[in-house]
């Protein structure tokens, strides 16, 4: 039979214990650090109020990556820590993730040219745009669609990573006048 002692198995978990408090502090100092990135990017446009859910959705893309990377890194420092051998484990992932990147091409795509559709207020929600021969109102964006409303009632769905090139006409009520950009 084999015996542990109390030391013993303190001294095995102590190590994992201290990465997993690590990476509890870790994830909340990045949540408070994008909330506060929030705050200070909303006070400093808050004459434009429509820029809100771009910030919003920015600033929660941010927050959500970096509490991925917290925990898949946190999660193999405790295995490693356990003596497991991660190598053949990253090298699986490795051969997944490109699995994954070949078949999720367009996925990807999408999803940049939604962030730089975001990041540059390319369009945003009540702006009638025409892209290709689709010409409407926007009335959703996500990171991987956009959805636009025709004249004749019919909903587009355009991919953004279709997205090529896009004439924005303006919101209907502000034609023909003007937005201040902040300085």
């Amino acid at each position: 039979m084999i015996g542990f002692s109390l030391v013993q198995v303190v001294a095995v978990l102590a190590k994992p214990a201290f990465i997993i408090i690590l990476a509890i502090v870790a994830q909340r100092l990045s949540v408070s650090g994008f909330r506060a990135l929030e705050r200070r990017l909303l006070t400093r446009w808050v004459a434009l109020p429509e820029r809100k859910g771009r910030i919003h959705t920015l600033v929660q893309l941010g927050q959500h990556t970096v509490n991925v990377v917290i925990v898949v890194l946190a999660l193999l420092m405790v295995l490693h820590a356990m003596g497991i051998n991660i190598l053949p484990l990253l090298t699986g992932a490795g051969v997944l993730g490109l699995a994954l990147s070949l078949g999720t091409q367009t996925l990807v795509r999408d999803v940049i040219n939604g962030v730089f559709i975001l990041l540059e207020g390319q369009f945003e929600l009540g702006d009638t745009i025409r892209v290709g021969d689709h010409e409407g109102v926007v009335e959703e964006m996500t990171l991987r669609v956009t959805r636009v409303r025709d004249k004749a009632g019919n909903t587009h769905i355009l991919p953004n990573g279709e997205i090529r090139m896009v004439v924005n006409l303006g919101k209907p009520h502000l034609a023909g006048g003007t937005v201040q950009e902040p300085e």
